[in-house]
């Protein structure tokens, strides 16, 4: 069977909580060799999250495609095997505060003596100049200090801090794995491997680009619309008959006017406040007041059948135990079932429920592995590094 693109380069992966291992495990998906080296006294639940047999879904769900060591680098026989892996490496990966990387050795003066090709990525909370730069970084004191709740929140109430509190991590992972394959490119072209550098307030900043230049165009905050859309209308989840909500958006005229023929009222194209969408954006009470009571009057699935008839696209508001059966999902395997091998039960666990490969490629193919127990591959690891020695 082909392997993925990356197949052949090794990673030295010295991540620990979410936005690094999530790094890493992009990069094993895609084929390279992950060794995922853990401390010694690493707590693998933490209290954070539900756990299968002891061990956080959160910590198994970002440890796909990795092999696994623990590495003590405060031991100096451990810290040399450390640079034993690193001499073999293509890809250095950490999230730790600078400070904390030149204690354990692992700085990029350090690694890129041991290995002058290596693609060096820090992965920090807020970069590595500024008076923040030795304060510790994390999701939930990123997206406050960034602003990323500024615009979030009910109409007409205070912001608020946003959900799904994982998104800057998988964001900023995202950034770091996309820059790691550069690096990796500019390697092959220049012969010279380089230090790369991402934060997790420089990723939520470049997300909030659009927003953060129409505020500082027009000093106008955007405020709190809660499910509604900032910049078209309609752009809203409607309450239907049945209590279920429907997603419906306009997002051109040729939309407001097949809107307004699907749900019977003409009237509403003629309406001198519902003319554009810059009218039906400045009235938009006036809108939703007046498409409210049509949708709650028919169940969700009237609509949808009359708003297809028109070719306007809707969206079911759907809960996460629909969309893991949606059949759009489980055709192109968006949410997988990882299932451990027997031998590895009861000590571990059975099968973790995730997000598959995010990419598909036709002529070699994404991976995803379970995650390993702890320390699982150490024996294995070091065997190869000596072997490497010997030869």
């Amino acid at each position: 069977m082909p392997e993925g693109p990356l197949a052949g380069f090794r990673v030295f992966d010295l991540t620990l909580a979410m936005v690094g291992p999530w790094t890493s495990m992009l990069l094993g998906g895609m084929g390279a060799e992950i060794i995922h080296v853990e401390a010694t006294d690493r707590d693998l639940n933490a209290g954070i999250h539900p756990t299968i047999n002891g061990t956080s879904i959160g910590y198994l769900d970002v440890q796909m495609n990795k092999r696994q060591i623990v590495l003590d680098l405060k031991s100096p026989e451990d810290r040399q095997h450390a640079y034993d892996i690193i001499k073999t490496c293509d890809v250095f990966l950490m999230n730790m505060r600078p400070d904390v990387a030149s204690r354990l050795g692992v700085d990029y003066e350090t690694v890129s003596q041991i290995n002058d090709q290596i693609v060096y990525c820090a992965v920090t909370g807020w970069g590595p100049d500024g008076p923040m730069r030795e304060i510790p970084g994390a999701d939930p004191q990123v997206r406050y200090i960034a602003g990323f709740h500024e615009a979030t929140g009910l109409e007409g109430g205070d912001t608020e801090v946003y959900r799904h509190s994982t998104q800057i991590d998988e964001t900023t992972g995202n950034y770091a794995a996309q820059s790691i394959l550069m690096g990796l490119l500019a390697r092959e072209r220049t012969g010279k491997g380089q230090r790369v550098d991402i934060s997790m307030l420089r990723a939520t900043s470049a997300m909030q680009s659009g927003r953060i230049g129409e505020f500082l165009a027009s000093g106008r905050r955007p405020p709190p619309q809660g499910h509604q859309g900032q910049s078209i209308a309609p752009d809203a989840a409607f309450l239907c008959a049945d209590k279920r909500h429907l997603a419906v958006a306009a997002t051109s005229e040729a939309d407001w006017v097949a809107l307004c023929r699907a749900i019977g009222h003409l009237e509403f194209i003629e309406d001198l406040r519902f003319a554009t969408n810059s009218d039906r954006v400045a009235n938009r009470h006036d809108l939703m007041d007046a498409l409210e009571p049509v949708f709650r009057s028919m169940p969700l699935d009237y609509w949808v059948l009359e708003l297809d008839k028109v070719g306007l696209t809707v969206a079911r508001v759907m809960r996460w135990d629909e969309l893991r059966r949606h059949a759009q999902v489980t055709a192109n395997e968006y949410i997988v079932d990882i299932k451990a091998p027997p031998a590895w039960e009861p000590e571990t666990w059975e099968h973790v429920w995730t997000g598959g490969p995010p990419w598909r490629f036709s002529a070699t193919p994404a991976r995803w592995h379970p995650p390993v127990p702890i320390n699982h591959d150490r024996a294995a690891i070091l065997d190869e590094i000596k072997s490497g020695r010997e030869a």
